[in-house]
C-alpha cells in the first residue's frame, strides 16, 4: 500500500520530473544509505537517481511521494543545521536521515527500499559481488560437491557437553 501522499494529487508524466536541486538532495540521501567503500561504489555512482527518475516516468503517481521525501529531508536540514541537505557534512546528513527514519518511518522506508532496489539490481553491482542471475523457472547455479574434509576437525573434537 502506498502512503497517502500518492493519492492526494494525480500527476501526469510531464509533471514527474525532479529538478536539479531535488535530484542532488536525493543523490546525497541515497549515498548516505549506501556510501562508497573501498571496493564498492556509492548508490549514486551506479545510477540510483536515474533509476528513480525512470520509475517516476513509468509511475507518475509516485511523484508526490518522492516530493514528500525530499521536502522532509530539506525541512529537517534547515531545522537542524540551517542549511540545504546537499551542503551538510556526512555527520549532519546522517543526523537528518536518522531523524526522518524515527519521525517518518514509512517515508524513510520508501527511500531506503528504492535505494537498495536500484543498487542491488544493477549489473555493475552484480559483477562486483559475483552474483549470477538465474531467471525464474531455471535450475539456477550448480552446487559444488561438499568437501567432507571440512568436518574432520569437528569430528575429532571431544564433546563439550556434559552427559546427564
Amino acid at each position: 500500500m502506498l502512503p497517502l501522499a500518492c493519492s492526494e494529487t494525480k500527476k501526469t508524466e510531464s509533471d514527474s520530473s525532479l529538478n536539479n536541486s531535488q535530484q542532488e538532495t536525493l543523490k546525497n540521501a541515497m549515498d548516505e544509505i549506501i556510501p562508497a567503500s573501498e571496493k564498492m561504489p556509492s548508490a549514486s555512482k551506479i545510477g540510483s537517481v536515474n533509476y528513480v527518475l525512470n520509475i517516476l516516468k513509468q509511475l507518475p503517481e509516485l511523484f508526490p511521494l518522492f516530493m514528500s521525501i525530499i521536502d522532509k529531508i530539506e525541512v529537517q536540514s534547515l531545522q537542524k543545521a540551517n542549511s540545504n541537505f546537499s551542503k551538510l557534512n556526512k555527520e549532519k546528513r546522517i543526523n537528518v536521515l536518522t531523524t526522518i527514519e524515527q519521525t517518518e518511518p514509512e517515508l524513510f522506508k520508501v527511500l531506503k527500499d528504492f535505494t537498495y532496489e536500484s543498487y542491488y539490481t544493477s549489473n555493475e553491482v552484480y559483477d562486483l559481488i559475483k552474483y549470477e542471475s538465474h531467471p525464474t523457472g531455471t535450475l539456477g547455479p550448480e552446487m559444488q560437491p561438499f568437501d567432507e574434509k571440512l568436518l574432520d576437525r569437528v569430528k575429532n573434537t571431544p564433546p563439550i557437553y556434559t552427559n546427564i
